[in-house]
């Protein structure tokens, strides 16, 4: 089987906590397991499609589009404050530290750097934050960047770079890289931020036994109880792993299903953007 973090191994002390975290629920639990990189630009889609996945976080929306299908073994509780010590999660919509845009309005009609669309907090979540800003009738409010940017590190690189006004960015992806990256983030800033929003879970494939996810579920659940933890949770931000149910996810489909039937997209051609807003 196989243990993998790729959604949140964003730096390199984070990959090297993620991976002896891994390697030590893996021992406790009594499940043997490889950890694996499968770094971009592999395609994730291609990571949860594998039957052996023992411990990986999915993305919630690919997860409830699948059926809920993929056994849930637990969700990771960040730990700063305003995650409030619930397993959640915002997207944050971030500009270039020296843009002159002040609010989310403001870039209105710009070029948006985004996710797929299998993504939630790069682009389900988004879209339906600004179908619910826009007035009756609107396809969408901001341009597509000229080169797709699949994970959160393009996204920021194009707001940095001046490829894209604005990018739609994992919160917890964010507070990883304030804590590691900080001269990074420094080039960044946040004009708003979504509801929050359940957070990727750990899970493993379909056809992982009972046994297996009967084993490695109470460890996860225990690591903040246990004191040879510590330091990797500190790494990682994190306050404890949390349970979490398939119903936790159905939220992120009503996301989808409204967006779609109000015919509203994350970004269109020029000739579809409008500047117009719900006051």
């Amino acid at each position: 089987m196989i243990a993998n973090a790729r959604m949140y191994a964003v730096a390199a002390p984070v990959a090297q906590a993620w991976r002896d975290l891994f390697a030590y629920v893996g021992e406790r639990a009594g499940v043997a397991w490889t950890y694996i990189e499968h770094a971009a630009p592999a395609p994730v889609s291609e990571l949860w499609a594998r039957p052996d996945c023992g411990c990986v976080f999915m993305c919630g929306f690919p997860y409830v589009s699948a059926g809920s299908r993929h056994r849930l073994l637990a969700a990771p509780v960040p730990s700063l404050p305003r995650y409030g010590g619930r397993p959640v999660y915002f997207t944050e919509f971030i500009v270039r530290d020296d843009a002159a845009f002040a609010t989310l309005e403001q870039a209105f009609g710009g070029r948006m750097a985004c996710m797929l669309p299998e993504s939630n907090s790069g682009y389900n979540a988004p879209r339906h934050y600004l179908m619910t800003e826009a007035a009756a009738g609107t396809g969408t409010l901001f341009r597509p960047t000229r080169a797709p940017t699949p994970t959160p590190r393009q996204v920021i690189d194009a707001v940095i770079g001046g490829e894209a006004e604005i990018g739609v960015v994992d919160s917890y992806v964010l507070d990883l890289l304030r804590l590691h990256e900080p001269a990074l983030m420094a080039r960044v800033r946040s004009v708003a931020v979504t509801p929050a929003a359940p957070i990727p879970p750990l899970v493993a494939s379909p056809q992982a036994g009972d046994d297996t996810v009967a084993r490695v579920r109470p460890v996860l659940l225990d690591l903040h109880r246990d004191a040879a933890c510590a330091g990797w949770l500190a790494q990682l931000r994190l306050s404890r792993f949390a349970p979490v149910e398939a119903p936790d996810y159905a939220v992120l489909a009503r996301y989808a299903s409204a967006a779609d039937q109000a015919g509203f997209k994350l970004t269109g051609a020029p000739a579809d953007t409008s500047k117009e807003h719900r006051e």
